[in-house]
């Protein structure tokens, strides 16, 4: 029997049997009584959940407007006491609408019999708004959604879990779920319950089929509303759609309506990632002149989880953090650290043939710093820019689409066309006339990368709408009477052509490109990705040859060389998570020679004729950190050393043709990869340091004028 728990039972995928889909189950649950059913609840709360009943029963607002949830993981159920949690893990799949009720209830009478027994019973009160979320649905096809798009008919009136995006979010209303009406004349109240699939509306029952004792009905058609008689709960209505990132070239973004209740209201925002749990309703649109009255679906919502404040390293899993931490103490034991970096960067867009620091430089963006609060309680983002600058053909579109490929949660999209409104929020008006903000492209990669190709197509008074986006890493919005501010933590990656016939030498990165310095000066890396041939330096046949025999490769099919022993040969998959991993477990503490260095550098930039204004700004110390930072990350560890300065002043440097500091030109589309890089680093530190007239502790060679060095009074910005 399975609610004594006697026996083995086998439990086959669940299904919802109004929904009549084609699955079989061995369990009939419509034979149980309500009762029991109530029964066996309590006692799995309180097995399972006694101490969430008693911290409710300690608050101290008890008013039925507050409301409380339980989180009820099904997975758990289905565990409980063999038999019998599998039994009622069935019924709350199979028929949700008669199952939920029923658990409140459990709730109620739990919280009642822990008070009896509590010892600090006295401090308690038993809250009459408690609901039971139910949230980990086995796996499934019927129950868990890979998208919108899954969505059928036969899912009506279904329990199911669907992920999704979050573009759109209604005001908060009033819902009122019945009322009670008297009739006029026997005095027998009525009540009227709000159907959803009539979008709530209650009508007035046409005549009192009250008997009163005599047999016959009433009869009479006069109603009055009874005072007092509402029952309302908070109401939102919000919008999700399929995740941009997980849509195939072609696919349009489905999307479909949440209707949330009491504590689920302002649950998410526009630009979250969220896994929604709840059942599938159709609801019937307003009948208008000349329109059908078709159908729409949406989800009565019970639980919903929002992904954005997971850490990276939480989404990777221990075995494969382990791997990585294994993989790189053999690199370290063997002294050969940079080879290690250079095999990881190397593996970054392998499609394209070299390219060794604009590689680099993208993985350092992708990866980013530490963020923190100044003194001010001012926020100093962590995220990274990066612009693309470069002649056609230089593979700048591949960059961005392998950096969206790389991030967990990315958007996509060109300039050519693009508004302010679709960048950042625009309002919509929906047919009820309510006026709701529907997200852009900055607000939906919110935690992720926001890909814009063609960055120079954007009109100028549309492109001044994302100065705010890309710095305080929010959006302040003002439109239709909608006055709120929404957040778009995501990196910017850019690219664009050089304006005219080409890149002119003889003018700055702003007159090149044609974007304004206080823009440009938002970006944390410009990389120029110039022809020699059309720069007007030499070619160099050496690299044309490499790319070229490359190129041929992926189009034949034929195999490269063969890969060094214990080369890391990471899938796309294993990229990803590592990039996520050091960027959730690694916060790195910017050491003093590599402060020194980081200011330096700065004032050495400040101080040259050659170098443009605005990338010469105080922003450029900031970069110069949170790159440090996301080199230190990249080559696994908590501290920035001088190394790691090192590296991010040649990264820097690639913005320029001619470089002081490295003591000749670097062009970043023709870099290459070292061969031996641990061995020609103390050359490149030297040559470096020597430029910026400081030690390898960062201390000056010379000082002239006494005082202290500038790389000491770094405030807040390490």
């Amino acid at each position: 029997d399975p609610l004594t728990g006697g026996g083995v039972v086998a439990v086959a995928a669940p299904r919802q049997r109004v929904a009549r889909r084609a699955m079989h189950c061995i369990f009939d649950v419509a034979v149980t009584l309500d009762s029991e059913y109530e029964k066996m609840m309590a006692e799995y709360l309180q097995a399972a959940h006694v101490q969430e009943v008693v911290d409710i029963l300690l608050e101290l607002d008890n008013t039925s407007s507050r409301h409380y949830s339980i989180a009820i993981s099904l997975h758990d159920v289905l565990d409980w006491d063999g038999a019998r949690g599998a039994w009622l893990g069935t019924f709350l799949v199979h028929e949700p609408s008669r199952a939920l009720p029923l658990f409140e209830e459990a709730i109620r009478a739990v919280q009642r019999s822990v008070m009896a027994a509590h010892e600090d019973g006295h401090f308690m009160s038993v809250k009459p708004s408690v609901h039971a979320r139910l949230y980990r649905l086995p796996h499934c096809t019927e129950l868990r959604k890979l998208n919108v798009s899954s969505l059928r008919a036969d899912d009506s009136n279904c329990l199911i879990q669907v992920p999704g995006t979050v573009i759109r979010t209604g005001q908060l209303k009033m819902l009122q779920l019945s009322r009670e009406y008297e009739c006029a004349k026997c005095k027998f109240r009525h009540t009227v319950r709000a159907e959803l699939e009539e979008r709530h509306q209650m009508s007035l029952p046409a005549e009192c089929t009250a008997s009163g004792g005599t047999g016959k009905p009433c009869g009479g058609t006069k109603f009055e509303l009874v005072d007092g008689s509402e029952e309302c709960h908070d109401y939102q209505e919000v919008r999700i759609q399929e995740q941009v990132h997980r849509l195939l070239v072609g696919s349009i973004p489905r999307s479909i309506t949440l209707l949330l209740q009491d504590d689920l209201i302002d649950a998410c925002k526009p630009g979250d990632d969220i896994t929604v749990v709840g059942t599938l309703r159709k609801r019937w649109r307003p009948l208008s002149r000349g329109n059908r009255p078709d159908a729409e679906l949406a989800i009565d919502a019970l639980h919903v989880h929002v992904h954005n404040d997971e850490v990276g390293s939480a989404r990777v899993s221990r075995e494969l953090g382990a791997e990585f931490e294994a993989w790189w103490r053999a690199r370290r034991e063997a002294g050969m650290p940079l080879k290690a970096r250079d095999e990881i960067v190397a593996m970054a867009c392998p499609s394209l043939a070299g390219m060794y620091l604009v590689k680099l430089g993208l993985l350092l963006t992708l990866i980013g710093g530490v963020s923190h609060t100044d003194a001010s309680s001012m926020r100093v983002r962590g995220e990274s820019h990066l612009l693309l600058v470069g002649d056609a053909g230089t593979g700048k579109s591949a960059l961005l689409r392998h950096a969206a490929r790389l991030s967990p949660r990315s958007v996509l999209t060109t300039g050519i066309g693009a508004t302010s409104a679709g960048l950042t929020c625009t309002a919509i008006r929906e047919p009820g006339g309510e006026w709701m903000l529907e997200a852009g492209a900055l607000v939906l990669a919110d935690g992720g990368v926001c890909a814009i190709d063609e960055f120079d197509s954007i009109r100028e008074h549309d492109r001044g709408a994302i100065h705010e986006a890309m710095e305080q890493q929010t959006l302040s919005v003002a439109k239709a009477g909608l006055v709120c501010k929404l957040r778009t933590k995501c990196s910017v990656f850019a690219a664009c052509n050089p304006k005219g016939k080409g890149y002119d030498h003889d003018r700055s990165i702003s007159v090149n490109t044609g974007l304004p310095s206080p823009l440009l000066s938002r970006f944390d890396v410009v990389l120029l990705l110039l022809d020699k041939s059309r720069a007007g330096g030499g070619r160099s046949e050496e690299h044309d040859r490499d790319v070229a025999q490359h190129i041929l490769r992926e189009a034949c099919g034929e195999e490269g060389p063969p890969p060094e022993p214990d080369a890391a040969t990471w899938p796309l998959e294993k990229m990803r998570a590592y990039v996520e991993f050091v960027r959730g477990s690694f916060r790195p503490s910017v050491t003093p020679p590599a402060q020194r260095a980081i200011v330096a550098y700065y004032s050495h930039q400040r101080q040259a004729d050659t170098t443009s204004e605005a990338r010469t700004t105080i922003r450029l110390l900031e970069s110069a950190v949170r790159l440090a930072q996301a080199h230190a990350r990249l080559m696994f560890r908590e501290e920035v050393t001088l190394l790691d300065a090192i590296y991010v002043i040649v990264v820097l440097e690639s913005s320029t043709l001619h470089s002081r500091l490295a003591g000749g030109s670097i062009c970043a589309l023709t870099s290459m990869f070292d061969e031996t890089p641990d061995a020609t680093y103390p050359l490149l530190r030297d040559k470096i340091l020597d430029s910026l007239g400081i030690d390898a502790e960062g201390r000056p060679l010379r000082q002239e004028g006494g005082g202290g060095y500038p790389g000491e009074r770094l405030g807040g910005y390490m």
